[in-house]
């Protein structure tokens, strides 16, 4: 009787750490402010104490490659592993192990290991979508205020165009006068420059805000980059720039506006050599992304963009140039271009090493609405 008796109060004792154990993982996932790995970390170090040897147990979680334990794995001699699966895949597994094969795992301790398991499972999961929400929350906000701004550029566009177009053919009339004195064509000269630099901007502004109706064409993506390397190839050799370009020559041609397409190219570039001053390494290349993508990879090695300011970098008018080096247009040009063609485009950046501009484009655009298919 007196064995019986301490049979159920040691089953009594593994039971009350079995669920010390789930509460102590309830509580480290309940708090939002905690990160995933952080709750990893204290998961793999709260297992041990629900095992019957808890000084002699050591645990590890494996996610995506990654790993969270308790050290001493080196000593497993006897294993308890459970694949650790998310969403119906396994991403990984958590161990429990002993340093002596002598040691056995109750079966109850392999019942709580696979509900540790599942409630790890769950934690992923709910955290990996809590992210995955606010990234297409802040993709909205993103979308939603750059068509603010495009509405108003597109305005301020449509009212500067005709004051600027009467500059410039008056000041071009004036050019034309007899006799001018040496200092008055220069000044006139000036004005139509100034005057032709302003509609540049209120051309980047409309494309920006797709006011310009897209042409499109069938575009080999690898020779249309080789074609505007007369704008950018000599900026490189007077800022000490090699570039190379890992080009796929399988690629098929895509369908777009060559003239926008051109414009992403040359931003994208000339960008990536203002970021590199002092010299560096330009990189150009193209793939296929699958069955109906193609990718293109602008990369520098240059001052790199600090990752504050990133959520930023496509805003118009935001530029981390200074003043008379840029108007913060380009990037949000680039970004209303491939938009446009239903492509996406992301940057990545290391401060001190560099920044990669990734752009993904469909084969062949969709049509407008209640345009049918097979028009351009």
């Amino acid at each position: 009787m007196n064995m019986e008796h301490k049979d159920i109060e040691r089953r009594l004792e593994e039971r009350v750490k079995e669920l010390g154990c789930l509460y102590a993982i309830a509580q480290l996932s309940g708090n939002p402010a905690t990160g995933l790995e952080e709750i990893l970390q204290g998961v793999a170090e709260t297992l041990p104490d629900a095992w019957q040897y808890p000084g002699r147990a050591a645990a590890r979680i494996i996610l995506d490659g990654c790993e969270f334990s308790t050290g001493r794995q080196s000593e497993y001699r006897h294993v308890l592993s459970v694949p650790l699966v998310v969403r119906g895949k396994i991403r990984g597994s958590i161990e429990i192990g002993y340093p002596s094969s002598d040691i056995p795992f109750l079966k109850e301790e392999k019942t709580l290991l696979d509900e540790v398991v599942r409630q790890v499972g769950l934690i992923i999961d709910r955290r990996e979508t809590a992210a995955e929400q606010e990234r297409l929350h802040t993709k909205l906000r993103h979308a939603d205020r750059l068509a603010t701004i495009g509405r108003l550029a597109a305005g301020v566009a449509h009212e500067l165009n005709e004051p600027l177009g009467g500059i410039l053919g008056f000041s071009q009339l004036l050019a034309k006068t007899p006799g001018l004195p040496k200092q008055a064509q220069s000044d006139i000269a000036k004005i139509e420059a100034a005057t032709l630099h302003a509609r540049g901007i209120i051309r980047n502004l409309m494309t920006f805000a797709r006011q310009t109706p897209p042409r499109d064409v069938e575009i080999n993506l690898n020779r249309l980059i080789k074609e505007s390397e007369s704008i950018w190839k000599p900026r490189c050799a007077a800022s000490n720039i090699q570039h190379e370009y890992v080009f796929d020559e399988t690629i098929p041609e895509i369908v777009a506006d060559a003239g926008q397409l051109r414009q992403v190219v040359t931003n994208l570039i000339v960008n990536a050599i203002q970021a590199m001053p002092d010299g560096g390494t330009l990189r150009i290349s193209t793939s296929r992304d699958g069955r109906h993508w193609l990718r293109l990879t602008v990369a520098d090695t240059g001052d790199g963009i600090e990752p504050e300011l990133l959520p930023r970098i496509f805003d118009p008018f935001f530029t981390t140039k200074d003043v008379d080096e840029g108007t913060g247009l380009g990037l949000s040009v680039v970004h209303g271009i491939i938009t446009g063609h239903n492509g996406t485009i992301a940057l990545e950046s290391t401060p001190g090493r560099g920044t990669q501009a990734v752009v993904r484009l469909p084969l062949r655009r969709p049509p407008p609405p209640g345009e049918p298919h097979g028009q351009n």
